[in-house]
């Protein structure tokens, strides 16, 4: 079992970390411009996930020497499905909104493996009520295929890593022609799968055998972010910081049996991009 059991913390350490920055000042771009970004993040989980990513690193170097116990496997288990959900990352993303009518915003984001299209409304407006307000909705897909089964394929088949995304961008903030400043709390709804197919080849006395694992799970990312930027009328180099607490659950079947695990912690998110407005 355990060259299965290796290749099921694969299927859980095959996640990229979720994009969980915006980049979006408060205001919408004047009916008939564009706003750009192009930027990157750094995914810093602390707290119980790091512990889970060091209990891990011991567990799989005990691995080589014996076979571990039950307990000790959901506890790999585990540390690879914190892994997964929001593993430490450099993440790049480029962005792109347009504003077909006065104070409504519809965007595209692009990041490794993943696209994200929103819309957005601007509820308040910094010449009438001193501040820009506004809110909306996005929905991301990211997907990762398996290189390996273009290698051995007739032995393992891993299903892609799929996982969506629903965010809630709320943003408050003003802005000038040599600035932008904004903040809001950070709110997002995460579903992720995977499966995988092993066929073990009969040899002497042992049967061929089929076994199937998969992992399927929820995450929410609740806290805040802030930023600003300074530039120049059209081009502004801007950072922001997300802070987040990670909730989720995920729950692993394997040769017929389920394991649920429960997984949080502390997420830090740190980024740089550059902004245009035209």
């Amino acid at each position: 079992m355990r060259p299965l059991f290796l290749v099921v913390l694969i299927l859980l350490a095959s996640g990229c970390a979720t994009s969980l920055s915006g980049f979006q000042p408060a205001h919408v771009a004047p009916k008939g411009h564009v706003a750009a970004e192009f930027g990157w993040d750094v995914s810093a989980p602390v707290g119980t996930i790091v512990r889970s990513i060091d209990a891990a690193k011991t567990l799989a170097r005990a691995a080589n020497n014996r076979s571990l116990t039950d307990a000790e496997r959901r506890q790999l288990i585990a540390a690879g499905a914190d892994v997964a959900i929001d593993p430490p990352a450099l993440v790049t993303h480029a962005g792109l909104t347009y504003a077909p009518f006065t104070a409504w915003e519809l965007g595209l984001r692009w990041s490794p493996g993943s696209w994200r299209g929103a819309v957005r409304h601007q509820f308040l407006d910094q010449a009438a009520h001193g501040v820009d307000l506004s809110a909306g909705v996005g929905l991301a897909r990211f997907t990762y295929e398996f290189p390996i089964n273009d290698i051995i394929g007739d032995v393992l088949h891993l299903d892609d890593f799929t996982r969506w995304n629903l965010d809630i961008p709320l943003v408050v903030g003003k802005h000038s022609d040599w600035y932008r400043l904004w903040g809001g709390p950070r709110i997002m709804f995460s579903r992720f799968d995977s499966a995988l197919t092993l066929h073990l080849p009969a040899t002497g006395a042992t049967p061929a055998e089929v076994v199937a694992a998969s992992v399927e799970g929820n995450a929410t990312f609740l806290g805040g972010q802030g930023g600003f930027a300074l530039g120049y009328r059209y081009l502004f180099v801007g950072v922001e910081l997300t802070i987040v607490q990670l909730i989720s659950s995920a729950h692993l079947e394997l040769a017929g049996q389920r394991q649920d695990v429960e997984l949080g912690g502390l997420v830090i998110y740190p980024g740089i991009a550059l902004m245009g407005e035209f």
